[in-house]
């Protein structure tokens, strides 16, 4: 009995030590396997060749080519991702340097500043929107009683205050004056605020894509500023001493581009106070240009482009500067794909016009 249990005792230990050495060579193995694909894929990632692909944007500008890359990635920077909070340091908050201190993040955030500023990327941004409402908007002849018959695409807007109002009742009331062209004019707006370098008051620059008549611009704006407790300034005969609202009508695209240069694109500080320097509709910021990847667009075609038509290039974006709606002969398929583009963006933009006699 002793015997076979010193047998059986011996046989078990030795089932134990093969399983202890099977389960030991196969950790080994599956280590050196893991180990050596880690290092194959580290090599392959450092071998990898970057890609570079090139998209093309179909605009009102022309054909806008950028460079997208594929395996590059950018790493989050905490003072970047500190900036995007940009909030109002309170007597509460731990400061650091005269600076308000976030420990979350472990670094300084924006300071506070006392106002806003239309930067150069802002200037491009309401160009763009000017000139795209102007663009797709579509082309309606009015008929008027003094001028008689003529052709309407964007009208100018200007309005300004009584010196009496602040800032709280003009902004108020532009709000109201808004909220009419969306819903009583039929309206795609592009707007900016701005204060006069003489006068030192508030006003507002704006590009319509309706004809809303003079006197109800007046009567209307009137009406709200009085609403916000404006007080107007009368002559001796009891009037109104002047007006506080113009209309311009531009005859042509210069024209166009000149207002837009002069006023809605010109850099400038408000006070915060003020809000938004400028601002534009919600439908033209849902009106996005086509992108086309490489390999969707003819390099003949583009070729073709660029021997009759002006380019601009940086480093990673060119433009080629051209009416796509014109290049019918020259490139085909791009005419046949934007004049798609350009027909979907003037039925949302062209909305129906209310004022058929001004």
């Amino acid at each position: 009995m002793s015997l076979y249990r010193n047998r059986f005792t011996a046989l078990e230990r030795k089932r134990k030590s093969e399983e202890i050495a099977s389960n030991k060579l196969t950790t080994v193995k599956s280590a050196i396997i893991k180990e050596k694909f880690e290092s194959d894929l580290k090599v392959l990632e450092n071998q990898a060749c970057k890609e570079v692909y090139y998209n093309h944007k179909l605009t009102h500008q022309g054909i806008v080519t950028y460079k997208t890359f594929e395996g590059y990635y950018r790493k989050r920077n905490k003072n970047s991702l500190a900036n995007l909070l940009n909030y109002k340091p309170d007597e509460s908050d731990v400061w650091r340097d005269g600076k308000p201190f976030d420990e979350a993040f472990g670094v300084a955030v924006k300071d506070k500043k006392d106002y806003r500023r239309l930067d150069k990327y802002q200037v491009r941004k309401c160009k763009s929107a000017c000139q795209k409402l102007s663009y797709y908007s579509g082309t309606r002849e009015l008929i008027s009683k003094k001028s008689g018959k003529y052709k309407f695409k964007v009208g100018f807007l200007t309005l300004t205050a009584p010196s009496s109002a602040n800032y709280q009742q003009i902004l108020k009331a532009f709000e109201g004056f808004l909220d009419y062209l969306r819903r009583t004019a039929n309206c795609a707006y592009v707007w900016k605020k701005e204060i006069g370098e003489k006068s030192g008051l508030l006003h507002f620059h704006l590009i319509v894509n309706n004809v809303v008549p003079y006197y109800i611009v007046s009567w209307k704006w009137k009406r709200l500023l009085i609403a916000q407790g404006v007080e107007w300034a009368k002559n001796d005969k009891g009037l109104d001493t002047n007006s506080h609202s113009k209309i311009e009508i531009p005859h042509s695209a210069k024209q166009v581009a000149r207002y837009v240069s002069k006023y809605v694109s010109k850099e400038c500080e408000l006070p915060v106070e003020c809000g938004f320097i400028w601002g534009c509709s919600e439908i033209i910021k849902e009106c996005k240009e086509l992108i086309l990847i490489e390999g969707e667009v003819s390099n003949d075609e583009l070729w073709n482009i660029t021997k009759s038509h002006k380019s601009i290039s940086t480093d990673y974006v060119s433009i080629l500067c051209c009416d796509l709606l014109k290049v019918k002969n020259l490139a085909p398929m791009l005419y046949n794909i934007f004049l798609k583009q350009y027909y979907s963006f003037k039925d949302n933009l062209t909305l129906p016009q209310r004022f058929f006699e001004v």
